[in-house]
């Protein structure tokens, strides 16, 4: 090394450091933020959206007959809430979606993890399992009615072929991404198959599967609002079904805005879950 470079880097070592700014700490690349700042955050936005939505609808540039008022999406969840038993509908689609993901989760998760374990798994199912993942859910209904009616089967099939495959290799990816250097020191410990499965790679893997069920969950409710506008008499997508009949843009609003809040509900629910459940991944971040 050079007497240039030496010094060079002497005064780079010495230079004092220039303090970062607050608005600079915020956009920082992989910085945590704390926790009133990210719910202030959050809250901010969702206010912002509401005051764009008020003064667009407010204007009188979008008639309120596509574009409803606040006001009046308000006025149209009292009735529904008060008059029309919305809340049961409301349990109704909750239980259909926990039924039929339940379902699919019980099958997915092993199964995926499985196929992330063992090659021989791997090779017999993958293929199969990615070319019924490009197929639509929807596609399947006319045949769902025919084999199963109109009643719950019906919708939990249909969340289930929705979730089902796509979970089953969202599973598998998370199961191949535990590192390998586990697997090899488990083995030279003299673990078998099965204790390597039930007792690395599972407990490895179990934060990531998690976050796959999170993430499916969501892709869930889509499926049973489809399921409940074809057929069915009960839940939030025959509500609205009936009101798009009448043109009651208020109570399709008021639908679609009650499924973003159960989502919400249910991610938030699943964040504090892996909090409890996986303490050590949030004191690795903080």
């Amino acid at each position: 090394m050079t007497a240039y470079s030496i010094k060079e880097e002497a005064e780079m070592l010495a230079a004092p450091k220039r303090e970062k700014t607050p608005a600079v700490e915020l956009i920082s690349i992989r910085r945590p933020l704390a926790g009133g700042i990210s719910l202030t955050l959050s809250s901010l936005f969702f206010l912002v959206l509401l005051a764009l939505w008020g003064a667009v609808s407010g204007s009188g540039l979008v008639s309120d007959f596509f574009l409803p008022t606040p006001l009046q999406v308000v006025q149209a969840s009292w009735r529904l809430l008060y008059a029309e038993n919305f809340v049961g509908d409301i349990g109704v689609s909750v239980y259909r979606v926990f039924i039929g993901f339940s379902i699919a989760a019980a099958i997915a998760v092993p199964l995926g993890v499985l196929m992330g374990s063992v090659q021989f798994f791997r090779s017999l199912l993958e293929p199969c399992l990615a070319f019924t993942r490009y197929m639509p859910a929807t596609a399947f209904i006319p045949l769902l009615v025919l084999w199963l009616g109109i009643d719950d089967t019906q919708k939990f099939a249909v969340i289930f072929v929705g979730t089902f495959f796509t979970l089953t290799l969202m599973v598998m990816v998370s199961t191949l991404a535990v590192p390998i250097a586990l697997i090899e020191a488990a083995i030279m410990l003299g673990a078998t198959p099965l204790q390597l499965v039930s007792r690395v790679i599972w407990p490895a893997a179990k934060p990531a599967v998690f976050s796959d069920l999170r993430i499916v969950l969501g892709w869930a409710w889509t499926y049973i609002v489809i399921a409940e506008i074809v057929a069915a008499s009960s839940g939030v997508g025959y509500i609205i079904l009936s009101a798009s009949r009448f043109m009651d843009t208020a109570t399709i609003f008021v639908g679609i805005i009650s499924i973003g809040v159960i989502g919400l509900i249910s991610d938030v629910a699943f964040t504090v879950a892996a909090r409890m459940l996986f303490p050590y991944l949030s004191s690795n971040r903080s």
